[in-house]
């Protein structure tokens, strides 16, 4: 097989191959040479005044330690982005509880953010007292839309009942916070301010903010045509997401991944601000 890669990278490759042998057999001359001055006279005598070839040693040691702890970073280090599954999404909000949070989130019904987040705190080994304002901004489910939608005679209509249907999630799920508010104060275990906003743009888009610290971005991959759950029968068109995989940006990532968390941010408070509060009654 032919090696595709550069001559730089092979260098690198073959240093990275010779260079804890050479470091080693290195570093092991020179105690060599220092103990056989210790007891041989002429050596002694010979090495006597050579300052430089001490300070030659500690900067090869210095050399070997700047680069095992540059490794070590590396390793540390976030990468720039990595792939989560929605599901993950709890361990992160949980992490971040000690500061906090404000998370910020633009979905289809909102249903990833609110599952995993009720799982985070409803859990009675939550540290502190958590106080958490959550933002979900979703599809108005009061005006006419294609997808979702039904299919008739092969093509995208708007489906009143199904949009019904959606809206009634949604509100669900903003009890559902409102409610789970109520028991954390009532337990004196944190507190949960929790606000839904309706806007009429297109739900494939989805992502979640974690302060401005951290991005978890994708969208909704599959539209997926099938029979309605509910009467009348009818085929409709539906939008699946819940296991789609996210990209995770984290701040401490690079120049890259700060962007990447700037313009989603950016993004969020411009739809936040033009958005209408979700109607409690539909």
């Amino acid at each position: 097989m032919a090696d595709d890669r550069t001559v730089p990278d092979r260098v690198k490759d073959r240093w990275a191959q010779f260079e804890p042998a050479l470091t080693r057999l290195l570093l092991l001359g020179a105690f060599s040479l220092s103990l056989l001055a210790q007891f041989v006279t002429p050596v002694g005598d010979a090495l006597e005044g050579k300052v430089y070839l001490g300070g030659a040693l500690f900067t090869l040691v210095g050399y070997v330690l700047y680069d095992a702890v540059r490794d070590l970073r590396s390793t540390l280090q976030p990468a720039a982005r990595q792939e989560v599954r929605a599901a993950d999404l709890g361990q992160h909000f949980t992490e971040a509880l000690a500061s906090d949070p404000r998370i910020d989130a633009v979905g289809f019904t909102g249903e990833t953010v609110v599952e995993q987040l009720k799982l985070c705190l409803e859990r009675r080994d939550v540290r502190g007292h958590p106080q958490v304002r959550l933002r979900i901004i979703v599809p108005d489910f009061g005006r006419p839309m294609e997808v979702p939608g039904q299919i008739v005679g092969g093509k995208a209509e708007d489906d009143p009942d199904l949009r019904l249907e959606l809206g009634e999630k949604v509100r669900g799920y903003a009890y559902a916070m409102r409610a789970l508010d109520r028991r954390l104060r009532h337990d004196r275990r944190g507190e949960l301010d929790a606000e839904f906003r309706v806007l009429h743009i297109s739900p494939f888009l989805k992502f979640c903010l974690i302060g401005r610290d951290e991005l978890f971005d994708g969208i909704y991959d599959q539209v997926v045509r099938g029979p309605a759950s509910h009467p009348p029968e009818r085929e409709v068109l539906d939008l699946m997401g819940y296991d789609a995989l996210l990209t995770h940006w984290h701040i401490d990532s690079g120049a890259a991944a700060r962007e990447k968390i700037r313009q989603r941010g950016l993004l969020f408070d411009t739809l936040w601000g033009v958005a209408r509060p979700l109607d409690p009654g539909g």
